[in-house]
């Protein structure tokens, strides 16, 4: 329930929860209850893994500021809000593994969630984001 609040809370913050259908929201709501965080949260540690054996697409949807701080290696940038009109960008195979990460992990939730709902079935989200990847002091690209 919590989750499906944040993503409300976030939705609302971005101006598109007033614009949608109350159907929409229902069916929005409906995939959050379906969706196991076990399923889709990997710690830093676990993506390194993750990224070392699985080769996934890796997606940063954070700001291009807190990019130019640096990024995962081998990262495709992409702001969130950009993100529904650069889907071409992404695999075409919806079973490629897909590794999403923003800052601290609330953002890339969301773009985490909006890849599944459009079919992409092995999408994880970086818990903590960015932050806890420093904190692990793992791989970072500088510009």
């Amino acid at each position: 329930m919590r989750r499906g609040w944040i993503l409300l809370v976030l939705l609302g913050s971005l101006g598109l929860a007033q614009e949608m259908a109350p159907s929409s929201l229902q069916e929005m709501g409906n995939f959050i209850k379906k969706i196991n965080p076990a399923s889709y949260l990997l710690y830093a540690a676990e993506a390194k893994d993750f990224v070392e054996v699985f080769e996934p697409f890796i997606l940063d949807v954070r700001t291009a500021e807190e990019r130019s701080r640096g990024f995962l290696p081998g990262s495709v940038h992409i702001h969130i809000s950009q993100l529904p009109d650069r889907l071409s960008e992404l695999p075409k195979e919806k079973d490629k593994p897909i590794l999403v990460y923003c800052g601290t992990g609330h953002v890339s939730a969301v773009a985490a969630a909006y890849l599944r709902a459009l079919g992409y079935k092995e999408v994880k989200n970086l818990n903590g984001g960015f932050r806890s990847w420093l904190e692990q002091n793992l791989p970072v690209q500088k510009p």
